[in-house]
């Protein structure tokens, strides 16, 4: 097999990747949007119910989004009353994000039909697929994207 055909392997791979992530994560999402929710505002809500409190630019590290993204997301989820920005009392410059009651109650009705969706998405896979599939990406690299997206305090997965 020449350079070009094992290029044209990486990006035909490339491209199906992505695309099928991209199919995936709609359909995933249409239930989301179903409860008034973008996929950014709810993994908002997921990563501040799983860690707790935390400042806006922690929140864009496990987003992987920027800054600017992160403080649209949380104004909209804050005008909803989701969540609440509450000022470090050591430091005044530095703002935290906090679920409110009501943004941990949206939260757990609406996990465990997130996690039902996922499942019903990669139904096609059993678990052994499942593993090599991970192993696959980790050769690809960038290890700060697994954020674990299992387990609550709050909901039995």
């Amino acid at each position: 097999m020449g350079d070009n055909q094992k290029q044209d392997a990486k990006v035909r791979a490339y491209v199906r990747l992505i695309r099928t992530a991209e199919a995936l994560h709609a359909e995933v999402s249409r239930g989301l949007a179903l409860e008034g929710l973008t996929a950014s505002q709810f993994s908002t809500l997921k990563v501040l119910r799983l860690q707790g409190a935390l400042a806006q630019r922690d929140i864009a590290k496990y987003l992987l989004k920027s800054g600017g993204n992160v403080t649209m997301v949380v104004d909209n989820l804050e005008r909803e009353g989701l969540v609440l920005r509450v000022r470090d009392t050591e430091d005044r410059r530095i703002v935290f994000v906090k679920l409110t009651t009501r943004g941990e109650e949206l939260f757990d009705r609406v996990y465990p039909g997130h996690l039902a969706r996922i499942r019903s998405v990669m139904g096609g896979l059993v678990d052994d697929d499942c593993e090599g599939l991970l192993g696959l990406l980790d050769q690809l690299g960038n290890p700060e994207v697994e954020v674990d997206c299992t387990d609550s305090p709050a909901v039995a997965s």
